[in-house]
C-alpha cells in the first residue's frame, strides 16, 4: 500500500474533557513519491441527526457544527519515499456537548490528517476521539438536594369507587456520577379495594431526544434502559410495602448542559413501573442528574443526604 497512516496520542487515550489540551502526532509512510498541494490537520465535531418521517409530522434530519479547527502544513511539495511525523495540539473547547450515539443521531469528534494531492485523490484519515463535557455536581444545587417524589393515582373507573395508590420514591441527592450507586426507597400504600399492583420494577433511564435544524416539529426521543430490578411481584389491595433497592450508574455521558438550542440532548430518570387491573400500566418518570464530578457528600455519606427536600407531586 504506497500511504499507510496512524495516530499517537501523547496521553495514551482517545478520551478528552471540555477545556483538555489534544496532542498527539499523525505518523504517515509512503512508499511511493507524493506531488501534495497541501498537508494539514482538522480537529472537527457535529452533530447528526437521521432522516425521520411520519404521519404527523414533516421530515426531521439536521447537522449541527460544534468544532472545526485546522492547522496547516505546507503547500505544493514533493514528498520522497519515507516516514513523516505530523505533530498537532489543539484546545478544546469546555462547551462542546459530550459525544453519544444512538440509531437515531450522534455526536461525533474526529482528528483528520489530510493530504492534498495534484491529480489524485486526497489522502484523508481519520481518528475518532470521544468528548465529555465536565459536568461537576457540587455547582449544581439541584444535584444537591435529596428527591422525594410523591404520587398518587386512582385504580377504577367511574361509576366505580375506590380508595387510590400512593408511591414515594425517596433519594438522597439529586445527582450521581457513573460507578455511583443510587439508593432508592420506595413507598407504596395501595388504597384499592379492588386491584393488586403486579410487576413493579425499578431502573434507571436514558433519554435522549433529536430535534431538527430544518422543522419546528416536536423532537423525537428514544429511551434506553441503564439498569433495573424487580421491587416487588406484587402490592396486594388494601396493603402498605417499604421497599430498598441499589442501582449502579455505569459509562455513560453526562446530562446535558446548557443545551438551548441543541438538536441532540441527553437527559436521565429513575423510573417505576406496575400493572393493575387488566393490562393496565402505571408508569412514573423522576428526573435524576448524571455528572462527571461526584458530590463531596455523596463520597463522604453515599446513604445520607441534606435536611432539605425537594418534592414532587403528581396527581392523576
Amino acid at each position: 500500500m504506497p500511504i499507510r497512516t496512524f495516530v499517537q496520542f501523547e496521553k495514551g487515550s482517545a478520551i478528552f474533557y471540555g477545556g483538555e489540551e489534544i496532542r498527539g502526532q499523525f505518523v504517515m509512510t509512503t512508499s511511493d513519491t507524493l506531488s501534495v498541494n497541501s498537508i494539514y490537520i482538522l480537529l472537527e465535531g457535529e452533530a447528526n441527526v437521521m432522516p425521520y418521517e411520519n404521519a404527523s409530522s414533516p421530515m426531521q434530519y439536521g447537522t449541527q457544527c460544534y468544532l472545526s479547527e485546522r492547522m496547516d502544513y505546507s503547500n505544493a511539495i514533493e514528498l520522497s519515499p519515507g516516514t513523516y511525523n505530523y505533530a498537532f495540539n489543539f484546545t478544546l473547547p469546555l462547551t462542546c456537548p459530550s459525544s453519544c450515539e444512538s440509531p437515531c443521531g450522534r455526536i461525533f469528534y474526529h482528528v483528520a490528517l489530510i493530504i492534498d494531492r495534484f491529480w489524485h485523490s486526497d489522502h484523508i484519515y481519520k481518528e475518532a476521539i470521544r468528548v465529555i463535557q465536565p459536568n461537576n455536581l457540587n455547582l449544581l444545587e439541584e444535584a444537591k438536594i435529596p428527591i422525594e417524589s410523591e404520587h398518587i393515582k386512582s385504580l377504577c373507573c367511574w361509576p366505580f369507587s375506590s380508595g387510590p395508590a400512593n408511591l414515594t420514591l425517596t433519594i438522597p441527592f439529586g445527582g450521581y456520577v457513573p460507578g455511583q450507586k443510587i439508593s432508592c426507597t420506595v413507598c407504596i400504600d395501595n388504597q384499592s379495594v379492588g386491584n393488586d399492583l403486579q410487576n413493579v420494577q425499578l431502573c434507571l433511564k436514558q433519554i435522549m431526544s433529536f430535534g431538527s435544524t430544518r422543522s419546528i416539529a416536536k423532537p423525537r426521543e428514544r429511551e434506553k434502559t441503564l439498569a433495573s430490578c424487580v421491587l416487588t411481584e406484587s402490592v396486594k389491595r388494601l396493603s402498605k410495602r417499604l421497599i430498598r433497592a441499589t442501582l449502579v450508574v455505569p459509562p455513560v455521558p453526562p446530562t446535558s448542559i446548557d443545551a438551548i438550542g441543541r438538536i441532540i440532548k441527553v437527559r436521565y430518570a429513575i423510573g417505576i413501573s406496575m400493572q393493575y387491573g387488566f393490562c393496565l400500566n402505571w408508569n412514573i418518570d423522576t428526573p435524576i442528574i448524571i455528572g462527571t464530578e461526584p458530590l463531596i457528600q455523596s463520597i463522604q455519606n453515599p446513604t445520607e443526604s441534606c435536611t432539605a427536600t425537594a418534592p414532587i407531586a403528581e396527581t392523576d
